[in-house]
């Protein structure tokens, strides 16, 4: 499976996950020319708007770093201009959000993969 098929599988289950959650999905791969964000979506718990980075790898993934690794200052600052633009886009900005990161981790032999949820990252603006 190459790169794009294990991100968009990655972001199907977490996609799954979040419906099972209490989530509701707004958008999937909202996108401007400097960057996107994987998933927006409604925490039905907190009456938050969420916006959600998914990296997933493989065992079987040319990188032999965590997903966690590949969020990088670069990314974060693209991510962080992204979700301003969202919020200013659909009038969002005095409404209450956060950030989070979704580690997936699939291994072969296993039947489930592995999810990390990174809930309210901290974003400096």
């Amino acid at each position: 499976m190459d790169n794009i098929k294990i991100g968009n599988f990655g972001e199907s289950l977490i996609a799954s996950y979040l419906l099972q959650n209490q989530y509701r999905i707004i958008k999937r791969n909202y996108r401007k020319k400097w960057g996107e964000i994987d998933i927006v979506a409604y925490d039905k718990k907190t009456k938050e708007t969420v916006f959600l980075e998914v990296k997933t790898i493989t065992d079987h993934s040319f990188s032999q770093i965590l997903p966690e690794e590949e969020l990088t200052e670069r990314k974060i600052k693209k991510i962080k201009r992204v979700i301003l633009s969202f919020l200013s886009q659909y009038h969002l900005e005095d409404r209450p959000w956060r950030f989070d990161f979704l580690a997936i981790e699939i291994q072969k032999n296993t039947l489930k993969p592995e999810i990390r949820h990174y809930k309210d990252v901290y974003l400096e603006f």
